[in-house]
Formats: structure tokens, sequence, C-alpha cells
């Protein structure tokens, strides 16, 4: 076993930004998996790096261990990628072990160590490491917090990668490893041309396919029936698979390691994945089909992107026909590294071709965290209607201007899927068929339904920073227990404890203030009523009386004969019910002598 970088060519099985505070999710394909075990650790959003959640190691007990199982695919070794960040030394390091096991142990052996994560003063950090497999059936990875301290320290945007069995399928029309999806197209091309089943499928292997007669790549066999529009988000859905398998009419062809989606990021999130290039030699890129820009009088491309400190690229190529390619685009020094930035790039000089097509580059043969979302071929047509992605503002003055007054960007730039988005939500558009929480048929929030998403925005958004599937997958059964409990307040009321007072049990006995902070924070409905709660309904909701019963301006003696002149009375109302449970007792005599001052 080793940390030393192997010399093979290496495919990703696996990604998380540890969206969901439930943990991250594991996953199973073929003979590969992986699965974790937090042992103590927990997903936080308060993350040291701007990336969203992140995997929190608090003491010197957590210590999470994930399981990469690659059977006997034949792997060489695997490859785990992460950033980190810590203010001041926690002595974590990455260790790994050998293992045949099936399922994951939180006590497995880890012998060897790969890495230790040193960098302080909350710098965000990215680290590769690799283990030699060595004939095993997988690794097993921990993240041994070495503190004895309380010394916190995040892990985000892991990465899992094999090298040395990466025998992914891709289709015929793409580039990637030895062969194609399609056998029969496989096998007439290699009949010509054994290189593409015996080393690559490269771009020659791609262009023999029409060529020879194989098949067809959509080209009409050298006369391209180009696209008269190019849009896309890609997607509500994450997935680990090349986008040109994910999108195949919008991506032509792939180049490199093909890039694939992420939900980390500054132009990402859980439920909208942007493009990440992979790494490596030559350029990770994905190629447009051919677009056809006679009848665009001004077209412009736009999309949103975003990228590391210290990085290079990403950065835009075009070629007309068979030309060669041509840089469009490409960052200055220190541009998209701390923001998602949206481009826009005039194609004047390009009106009027009839075989264009666009190269998303990497520009780094590293991860440079690149990513693009957001895609828009703008052919500078007349105002669209409010559902729908297009130029600047929309046909319906009133919707236009609800929804610019809330981001101005929708009138200056674009009107994006955000700004559909605010007009079907907040500005009456009447738009259907746009899946977003408080859509007005994304179906109510309390009965289970096979789309994600629901009508009530606030609700929705609320049941989805808890459980992502509500808001990627569909609203099931959970996701309406869930709405039950934190938007429709279903435990609050009598019989639950005091707002004011922490429990372990979740909601609170007054309705209003209940919902009032379950909404915002849905764990004090659904876990229990925390210290964190009670703060939150101090800050919601009427506070509960002071423990100064005098008014005094001190909590003494005086206070303390007022609380047993009325002790064991029931009721509402009682000046000395400091926990407004409905009785003076205990736990109201604990509130005062916790109060006490010597004034």
């Amino acid at each position: 076993m080793s940390s030393a970088a192997w010399p093979q060519s290496s495919c990703p099985i696996y990604a998380t930004g540890f969206d969901a505070f439930s943990g991250p999710p594991d996953f199973t394909q073929g003979q590969f998996s992986v699965q974790w075990c937090l042992n103590g650790a927990s997903v936080t959003g308060s993350n040291f790096c701007p990336t969203g959640n992140a995997l929190k190691l608090d003491s010197s007990t957590d210590d999470p261990v994930v399981l990469v199982r690659v059977g006997n695919a034949g792997c060489s070794s695997v490859t785990i990628t992460f950033i980190y960040a810590q203010f001041a030394a926690t002595g974590t390091t990455l260790k790994a072990g050998l293992t045949n096991a099936t399922t994951v142990s939180c006590t497995g052996s880890t012998p060897t160590t790969l890495g230790v994560l040193s960098t302080t003063g909350g710098i965000c950090t990215q680290v590769t490491l690799t283990a030699l497999v060595s004939g095993s059936q997988g690794v097993l990875f921990r993240f041994d917090h070495g503190n004895t301290g309380a010394t916190a320290i995040t892990i985000d945007d892991l990465t899992v990668s094999v090298t040395g069995c990466c025998f992914e399928t891709h289709t015929c029309c793409e580039t990637g490893p030895a062969g194609c999806a399609d056998d029969v197209i496989s096998a007439c091309v290699c009949a010509v041309d054994p290189f593409c089943c015996e080393t690559q499928w490269d771009a020659q292997c791609v262009g023999e396919v029409e060529a020879l007669g194989c098949g067809d790549c959509g080209t009409g066999g050298g006369t391209p029936n180009c696209a008269d529009a190019l849009q896309t988000n890609f997607g509500t859905l994450y997935s680990t698979a090349s986008v040109c398998s994910l999108f195949p009419e919008i991506f032509e062809s792939c180049e490199g390691a093909a890039p694939t989606l992420t939900i980390s990021g500054l132009c990402a999130s859980s439920a909208d994945p942007a493009m990440r290039f992979g790494v490596g030699f030559p350029y990770s890129s994905a190629i447009t089909r051919c677009l056809d820009l006679t009848a665009m009088p001004a077209p412009t491309l736009r999309f949103k992107w975003s990228r590391n400190q210290g990085s290079l690229g990403p950065r835009l190529d075009y070629r007309l026909a068979d030309g060669a390619w041509t840089l469009a685009w490409q960052p200055t020094t220190g541009q998209g590294t701390t923001n998602c930035i949206e481009t826009v790039i005039d194609l004047a000089p390009l009106s009027g071709g009839a075989e264009v097509r666009f190269r998303f580059v990497s520009g780094s043969s590293v991860s440079n965290g690149a990513t693009i979302d957001d895609i828009l071929l703008d052919p500078g047509q007349p105002p669209h209607d409010c559902c729908t992605i297009g130029g600047p503002s929309c046909t319906v003055a009133s919707v236009a201007s609800c929804v610019c007054a809330a981001d101005p960007y929708c009138c200056v730039t674009a009107w994006d899927a955000a700004c559909v988005s605010l007009a079907t939500t907040t500005c009456a558009a009447g738009c259907t068929g746009v899946l977003v929480c408080g859509a007005p048929d994304a179906g109510d929030c309390l009965v289970a339904h096979p789309s994600p998403f629901c009508a009530d925005a606030a609700c929705c958004s609320s049941v989805c920073s808890l459980d992502l599937y509500c808001c990627a997958t569909a609203w099931d059964a959970t996701c309406a227990v869930e709405a039950a409990g934190v938007c429709a307040a279903s435990s609050c009321g009598p019989g639950a404890q005091s707002c004011f007072v922490a429990h372990l049990a979740p909601s609170c006995d007054d309705p209003t203030c209940c919902t009032a902070v379950c909404i915002p924070d849905p764990v004090c409905c659904l876990v229990a009523w925390d210290a964190l709660c009670v703060a939150e309904a101090m800050n919601a909701c009427a506070a509960p009386p002071s423990a100064d019963l005098d008014g005094d301006g001190a909590v003494n003696g005086a206070d303390l004969a007022k609380l047993l002149a009325s002790w064991g009375a029931t009721g509402s109302g009682i000046g000395s019910d400091l926990d407004l449970s409905g009785s003076v007792d205990a736990a109201d005599l604990a509130i005062l002598l916790s109060a006490w001052t010597t004034g």
C-alpha cells in the first residue's frame, strides 16, 4: 500500500457533497460499492469551506470509516479525493487497510497512514491519496481524529476513483475506453481499426462509425443536420455518469476523462447539479452537437461557471464545420473563485454559420473544481412568455415587474430557470409543469405524490433541507409525514413540553410558537426540542416571564418568596410560572435559582 500516484487511467465511481444531514449515501453498482460508518462524526451546515454542508469531526472519538469494495474487478488502486479545513491542528490522519469484507466495519483494521491533514487557519485544502489494492477486494479508509480535545475539522466534496478496472460503457458516438456500448458497431469499426477495441475509442473511432457505414451518430452520414437551439441546466438529479451519456441531445462527444455532474461548488446545489470536469490529459471536455446559427440575428451564448482558487481553466472553444478549434473565452486571473459568475459571449462574428460546435474544456490536467451550469444559446429573439427560459424580461408586464423587483438579473441579463421559479411561486404567472417548491401544481405537502416538491414553498424548503429525497426524486409517504410534523405542527400543543425548556422529545406546547420555530428548523419538530430550539423560540415567540418577579432589577430572596407564595398554583397567566408549564413547581424554582444575582 502506498500514497504514491498510480500511472494508469482511472475513473470515478462515487461522489458526495454531504448534502443530507442524515449522512452520506451508500452506493452499489455491480461489484463496486461504497459504505459508510460515521463513527461519531455528523453532517453540519457550518462548514469552513464555502461548499454547503460538510462532515464534521469534533473529537478524538469521531473517526468515520468508508469501505470501498471493488470485488474481483481487478482494480490496481483506489483513490480518495476530498477537501478539508480546520482552524487549529486536530492531528487528523487518513488511514487505510486492505480487506475482503463485504460490509463496512467501524473497528476494521487500518494500519497504514496515507497522509496527515496538517493545514490550519481555516484554509480549504484539497487532498488526493491513493491506496494500492494488491489483490484484495476492497480498501477501508479511516479519518482518524487524533486530538484529545474538541477541535473540529470538516471534510467535504469527497470522490472515489478506481484505477486499472475502468470498463464503464460509453456510446459509440463519444470517446472513452476501448470499445463502445453497441457490440455490433464496435465489431464493425474494430474490424478495420483494431486500435479502437484494443487501446482507446478516440475521436477517430467516433468518426469511423459513419465513415465505415457501421452506424449513425446523428450527422446524416457526413451532411450534418444541425440543431437551432442549445439550452440545459443539467436537470435536478445527480449522477456520476458522463454528461455525454446523460445528455446526448446536447453533447456530441466527450474528450479525456469525460465531465460528470456535481452538486457541490459555487454554481451547484443539492437540487441543481452542474457540470464538473475530470482530470488528466488530454483535457476533460464536452463538445456540443453542431448548431445552425443562420437564422439567428444576434446570437449570444450564456453560461454560469466557477472554479477553485489558484487553478487554471475552464475555457470555451468553437469551430466552424471541420475547421480548427478557436479560443472563444477564458477567465481572467482570480475570476470565478469566490462566486458563481454568468458569462455572456457575443456570437455576432459567427452569425450565419450553418455548422458551429462549442467545446467546454477543463483547461487543466489537475482538478480545478470548475463547474459549468445554465448553458443557453440566445438567438436574439423577441421577449417570450413568463413561463419560458429566454432573453431578459417576459411578455406579461405585471409578472415581469414582480419578478425583477426581487431579482433584477431577470430583466437585465436573462430570464433563466430561477426567474421562471419566481414567476411561478411568487408572481402568479400560472406556470404549470415547473418542478419547484411552491409551484401551484406541485402537490399537497401533506399528501404523498410521485413527483418531487410540494405547493407550500416554506414547508417544502423546510422538509427538503432535512430530506433531500423529497425535492430530488419524489414526495413520498415519508416526506408527507415530515411535512405533517414540521409544517402542520401535528405534534405541537397540549401534551408537549414548554417551548422555553429544552427536552428530548420533539415539538412544544404552543402550536403557534412551535410552528414558527420548526419551519426554519425542522429538527425541532422531528428529532428533539434542544437548546437551539429554545433560543429560536425566545426570538420568534413571546418570551417567558422574567425570574425578576418583583421587577427590582435583581433576582434574590424577595423573588424567591413570591415564587414560594404561589407554590403549587395551576392555570395560565401565573407570574411565577417561569417555564409556562401551567403550574408553579420545582422546574420554576430551578429557573429562578439559575438566574440568581447578588444585586
